[in-house]
């Protein structure tokens, strides 16, 4: 996923969804493919493969509208982890970097962790690092002792942050996305749904 040069800007905006989609069925693919090595029941779906009204969706959409409203909306859930009953063990967020997208993530991890109980939402990363033209790279996560700004948030407010680059100062919740099959697996096993 090279950066390119555009000729307009709808050119940008189908490169982006292009690559994002690519890393969504990445994330998935791994995922899946960990969890099917170890025999798992857990598994990876694309959150805009739920059907509308189904549990599922019901679970995970958010309320909008007056107090008493039955009108809801289904956030930006890109990968949702479902146990053999469909119940959501984790809500991933994956996006190819931070720019203009990371809050939207902070918002729903609030909102859905206050609408499913024991609901872990995570962020899956390439981290490309920081958009500066002609310097070296650097990561948009910075590190434990020299965090960014993101990093904080993303300790904070998020379960997970799963990188795929080798060269990011990994620590705290910032972790390889080697670490994911098992953390769901782990999350899983806590849960009050399996008790």
């Amino acid at each position: 996923m090279a950066n390119k040069d555009y000729q307009t800007i709808n050119e940008r905006q189908s490169y982006v969804q292009k690559s994002g989609e690519e890393w969504e069925n990445k994330v998935m693919n791994f995922v899946n493919k960990k969890l099917k090595d170890i025999e798992s029941d857990l598994f990876v779906i694309k959150g805009n493969s739920i059907q509308k009204n189904s549990p599922l969706w019901k679970k995970l959409s958010i309320p909008v509208g007056n107090p008493g409203s039955e009108q809801k909306i289904w956030g930006d859930i890109d990968l949702v982890a479902i146990d053999e009953n469909k119940n959501p063990i984790a809500v991933i967020s994956c996006k190819t970097s931070l720019h203009g997208r990371f809050s939207e993530t902070l918002f729903y991890a609030v909102v859905l962790k206050e609408l499913v109980e024991e609901l872990k939402v995570v962020f899956a990363t390439p981290d490309k690092g920081r958009q500066q033209k002609g310097k070296i790279w650097q990561s948009e996560w910075g590190s434990e002792d020299k965090p960014t700004k993101d990093r904080l948030l993303g300790s904070h407010y998020l379960d997970g942050v799963y990188i795929l680059n080798k060269d990011t100062k990994l620590g705290g919740m910032i972790k390889s996305l080697d670490d994911l099959p098992k953390d769901l697996i782990e999350w899983h096993k806590k849960s009050k749904l399996v008790k």
